[in-house]
């Protein structure tokens, strides 16, 4: 019997992709203005800095995608004082990305079904927990979330075993008691099924993802989907 439906939250509650491709574009504007260069050389520095974190703190790691350190290796790039620059870009790209956050249509029906099945919830998700909570706060969902699981508290992003036996602790479940949902066939589903849980691999094509998520748990997870 499923228990619990733990969803991942960058392009399976939202669309990451849309949101980031604005925020950037804001954020590479004004590094250009900031800075007297060029957008494309924005960019440029931007494609450096996202390299040069992730190849000092090794990829995998929840720091790995920390905005500001990429805005404070943007800043030393162009010897330029971190602490005049780096905190403007941050917000800049943070406010510009949660304000075009919505939730797809399914979210909240599917959440308000789950609820009044007594059905516990949880998020489990790659990033800094910080930025995570203001995502949730954004998309309207902290009244249905009961527990999260952030790869930096895990100390290990997804497909990662303990970022989804944390859970399962933090739940006090069985494997076989969860549903995972979530974009990524490797990361969320693979992941989930390697401790035992069920997986739904979320489809933005889908008609009827709420149905699909209901339908698995009236079925009592009896079979993996």
């Amino acid at each position: 019997m499923i228990r619990a439906v733990v969803f991942d939250l960058d392009n399976t509650l939202y669309d990451y992709d849309h949101c980031n491709k604005i925020a950037e574009e804001i954020l590479l504007s004004v590094i250009s203005k900031e800075f007297d260069i060029s957008v494309s050389e924005a960019g440029h520095l931007l494609k450096n800095a996202k390299s040069n974190v992730k190849r000092i703190l090794g990829d995998g790691v929840a720091a790995s995608h920390n905005r500001l350190l990429y805005m404070q290796n943007i800043c030393e790039q162009c010897m330029q004082n971190p602490f005049r620059y780096a905190m403007k870009f941050y917000d800049t790209y943070w406010d510009c990305f949660l304000e075009h956050m919505t939730a797809f249509d399914h979210v909240i029906p599917v959440m308000d079904q789950l609820k009044k099945r007594g059905i516990v919830i949880g998020i489990i998700t790659d990033l800094t927990a910080h930025i995570q909570y203001r995502k949730i706060a954004k998309l309207g969902l902290q009244d249905y979330i009961d527990h999260i699981v952030t790869s930096e508290e895990a100390g290990i992003e997804k497909p990662g075993r303990r970022i989804f036996e944390l859970m399962l602790q933090k739940m006090e479940l069985q494997p076989e008691e969860v549903l995972m949902v979530g974009d990524n066939i490797k990361k969320d589903i693979i992941g989930a099924r390697d401790v035992g849980m069920h997986g739904i691999l979320f489809e933005r094509n889908e008609k009827d993802m709420r149905k699909l998520i209901l339908d698995f748990i009236e079925d009592k997870g009896e079979k993996d989907v």
